[in-house]
């Protein structure tokens, strides 16, 4: 069976961690022809470069990969980054914006450091590699970019269960995490209908598995029924698509990857409910119409 991204060149950032789903992401678009260079931070227990062990990995099946050790916090990281694919691949067609970290808790405990490191990875981090390859992608007139956001952006209550009472405690979340991975998808929303036009598509993947960062082979739901499988490996198969040629006209898009399940978003802030009123509302008038609409 022929390789469907033979001759391409992809950048996976956050792709050094032992079973994360960057790790996974390289080895699947190694395997089908990709050149990739393996972006990583991370170092093992022993000092080894996670990078350079992916690297490994993908060399051991015959396929070809360099590592990168570059930060994506920085704009001058993402242009090292991409400048490695070019360098040794001569061209950059797919981005795939893995990269992520997860710090502080709850509101209450939050610290600048905690904030600030979350945005710089995740927000920063998929600017910065953008910034640098897509004046890259223009010249070739083709490319594919991959971002990684979360159901986490917009956190829900899991199907069947009520909505807490008034003044109840909703369960604790990251508010950095959800701010930055709610950025990715606007970043994604604005940035794919302009680059349509130079043949560039950029898509969001909301994705669910057992990684470093979210430990648990526990089954998943929420918003969606629960996934018949935790394993990373069940992620990158979507990722493959989108990169490949067949896939030229899906820009935009959200999509959540999870055990063999896939399901498209609608974007957010969708209009649920529409009210017009001639002239201008009175407070009265609100404490009787916004009640019965169950704002969550």
């Amino acid at each position: 069976m022929a390789q469907k991204l033979t001759g391409k060149s992809a950048v996976v950032t956050g792709a050094g961690s032992t079973s994360g789903i960057g790790r996974a992401v390289a080895l699947a678009l190694a395997a089908e022809g990709a050149k990739v260079v393996v972006n990583d931070v991370w170092k093992d227990p022993d000092g080894t470069w996670g990078a350079d062990r992916v690297v490994k990995e993908i060399k051991k099946a015959n396929g070809i990969a360099v590592a990168s050790y570059d930060s994506v916090t920085t704009l001058s990281g993402g242009e090292k980054i991409i400048k490695t694919a070019i360098t040794n691949f001569g061209r950059i067609d797919i981005l795939v914006n893995c990269a992520g970290n997860l710090s502080g808790g709850s509101l209450a405990t939050m610290t600048d450091d905690d904030w600030d490191s979350v945005m710089l990875v995740h927000l920063k981090g998929h600017l910065s590699c953008c910034k640098a390859a897509i004046p890259e992608m223009i010249k070739q007139k083709s490319g594919r970019i991959i971002n990684f956001s979360s159901r986490g952006a917009f956190p829900t209550i899991p199907i069947g269960m009520p909505l807490p009472a008034a003044g109840a405690a909703r369960p604790v979340g990251n508010p950095a995490y959800s701010t930055a991975k709610a950025g990715i998808l606007g970043f994604t929303a604005t940035l794919s209908p302009q680059l349509n036009a130079y043949g560039i598509t950029m898509n969001a993947i909301l994705p669910s598995a057992n990684t470093p960062l979210f430990p648990g082979t526990t089954p998943r739901g929420g918003d969606v029924p629960d996934t018949l499988s935790m394993d990373p490996d069940f992620v990158p198969p979507i990722i493959v698509y989108l990169a490949t040629d067949e896939a030229q006209n899906i820009t935009g898009q959200f999509i959540y990857a999870s055990g063999g399940d896939l399901c498209i978003y609608a974007r957010p802030l969708q209009p649920r409910t529409f009210i017009r009123k001639i002239g201008k509302w009175t407070v009265d008038e609100l404490s009787k119409v916004i009640p019965p609409l169950r704002i969550s």
